[in-house]
C-alpha cells in the first residue's frame, strides 16, 4: 500500500486533535500531496509525541518524584504532568446519584447467602484454612488460580505450611505448579512466598492463624500489616483474605465493616459502566498511564464507590443489606466475570433458560434476574462499553523505570 493510500489515517488523527483547539483549523488541515513532504511532516509530529511522553528532556532531568519505592527521576515532561494532574484530567469522583440507583437494585435483587457455600473447607483445621488462604492470596494476580486450593491443602498440606516451605524451598515451586501459575512472573511469586513463610515463622509461630490474635483481630490493623510487609499483598488481596477469615469463622474481626469490595478488573468495569465512578473520558491505555497513576486512582475511587453504594443501601427503609461491603464482593465480581464482560453484556443479550439454570449467581445471590443484568437501565450508552484500567509493573526489569528514552530516541518498554 502506497503512502498516499493510507496517509488519510494520520490526517484524520491530526484533524481530531485540532478539533479540540480550533474547528476551522481542523477543517482546513491537509497533509501535503507529495509523499516525501507528508512523510517528513508525519515524522516530525510523531517525534514530538514520543519526546513529550517518553523522553527525559533537560526540562525534567534531575527532578525527583516520590514513589512507594523511594524517589526516582521524572523521565519525561508528560510523566510530571500526568503525576500532578491525572485525577483532574480524568475528572474522577464517586457519583452519589448513581450509587443510590445501584443501592436500590441491590435491595430489589440481592438474596443473602454465605460466600463460604461455594468453597469446601471440610477436613481442614482453622490453622490450615488461614495458611492456605494467605499463601494463595499472594499468588492471585495476573489471572485466576486454576486449582481448588482447599482441596489441594487436604491432599498436600505441606505446600501451605510455613515451616515446611522454609525447610524445603523446592515446595514453593511445587505449590506454584499445582496452582497453575509457575509460568507467570515466577521470581516474584517465589520471593513473596519465601518472605511470607519467614515472617510467619519469626513472628506468628509458623501460622497465619495467629496473625488475628497478635493484632487484636482488628481488621484495618491486619490489613495494614499485610500490605506493608512486601509479601505481594495489596489492599485488594488483604481485604479478600480478611473477608474469608470472617466468613469461614476463622476469626471474629473487629471493624469488619471497614473491609471493602476488592477493586479488580471485574468490579472496576461495573463501577465505570454503572457510573458510580465518574470519568470524563474513556481511560488511557496502560502504555500512557505512567507509573500506574490512573490505575491507582481508579482503584481507590472504585473501593469508595462500592462502599458508598453499600452505605446508601443501609439507609433504605426496611432494607436487607449485608453487614459489610466485603459481602457484596462475590456478587459484583461474578457479575463482572459472567454478566458484564468486555464485549458481552447482559443488559443487551438475555441469558437463555439453560444458562439461567446453570448460573451460580441465580442460584445463590440473586432473587430472580430473569436472565438480565440487575443494573440494566443504569448504564447509559456512553458508559456501557467502558473498560477498566490495566497496569504495567512500576519497578522491575521491564517496568516503567526502564521505559524512557533520551535525545537519542528508541529504547522504551520491552516484552521479554
Amino acid at each position: 500500500m502506497r503512502l498516499k493510500d493510507n496517509k488519510k489515517y494520520f490526517e484524520d488523527f491530526i484533524k481530531k486533535l485540532l478539533l479540540h483547539i480550533d474547528e476551522k483549523l481542523s477543517q482546513e488541515f491537509k497533509l501535503p500531496e507529495k509523499d516525501e513532504e507528508s512523510m517528513k511532516l508525519m515524522a516530525n509530529i510523531l517525534h514530538e509525541i514520543s519526546r513529550f511522553i517518553y523522553t527525559q528532556t533537560t526540562n525534567v532531568r534531575g527532578i525527583k518524584c516520590e514513589t512507594p519505592y523511594g524517589p526516582t527521576d521524572y523521565f519525561s515532561e508528560f510523566h510530571k504532568l500526568w503525576e500532578e494532574n491525572h485525577r483532574q484530567i480524568l475528572d474522577l469522583y464517586v457519583c452519589d446519584g448513581q450509587c443510590r440507583r445501584v443501592a436500590e437494585r441491590f435491595e430489589m435483587n440481592y438474596r443473602p447467602f454465605s460466600p463460604s457455600s461455594v468453597m469446601d473447607i471440610k477436613g481442614l483445621s482453622a490453622q490450615q484454612v488461614a495458611d492456605t488462604r494467605l499463601f494463595t492470596a499472594i499468588q492471585d494476580f495476573g489471572f485466576g488460580l486454576g486449582e481448588d486450593y482447599y482441596n489441594l491443602a487436604r491432599q498436600k498440606p505441606y505446600l501451605f505450611d510455613a515451616r515446611e516451605l522454609t525447610t524445603h524451598p523446592e515446595y514453593i515451586s511445587e505449590l506454584l505448579r499445582q496452582l497453575g501459575v509457575s509460568d507467570y512472573q515466577p521470581d516474584k511469586r517465589i520471593e513473596w512466598t519465601r518472605r511470607c513463610a519467614t515472617i510467619l515463622n519469626e513472628r506468628y509461630d509458623g501460622t497465619a492463624y495467629n496473625i488475628g490474635k497478635v493484632h487484636n483481630f482488628d481488621a484495618p490493623a491486619i490489613r495494614d500489616f499485610l500490605v506493608k510487609e512486601n509479601i505481594g499483598m495489596d489492599i485488594k488481596k488483604a481485604d479478600m483474605f480478611l473477608r474469608d477469615m470472617q466468613e469461614f469463622g476463622i476469626w471474629k474481626l473487629q471493624k469488619f465493616e471497614e473491609v471493602s469490595v476488592a477493586p479488580d478488573m471485574n468490579t472496576m468495569r461495573i463501577a465505570l459502566r454503572t457510573g458510580i465512578v465518574h470519568i470524563r473520558i474513556p481511560l488511557l491505555s496502560s502504555f500512557m498511564d505512567i507509573f500506574c497513576y490512573q490505575y491507582s486512582a481508579v482503584s481507590d475511587e472504585v473501593s469508595k464507590a462500592w462502599r458508598r453504594a453499600w452505605e446508601l443501601w443501609r439507609k433504605i427503609p426496611n432494607n436487607h443489606s449485608v453487614s459489610s461491603p466485603a459481602y457484596i464482593d462475590f456478587l459484583v465480581y461474578n457479575m463482572g466475570r459472567h454478566c458484564c464482560k468486555q464485549n458481552k453484556r447482559r443488559c443487551e443479550i438475555q441469558c437463555t433458560s439453560k444458562e439461567q439454570r446453570k448460573c451460580l449467581l441465580n442460584r445463590l445471590a440473586l432473587k430472580n434476574c430473569g436472565g438480565w443484568c440487575i443494573f440494566k437501565g443504569i448504564c447509559d450508552n456512553n458508559r456501557r462499553k467502558l473498560n477498566p484500567p490495566k497496569s504495567i509493573s512500576i519497578f522491575g526489569r521491564y517496568g516503567w523505570t526502564t521505559s524512557y528514552s533520551d535525545e537519542g530516541g528508541g529504547l522504551g518498554l520491552r516484552c521479554s
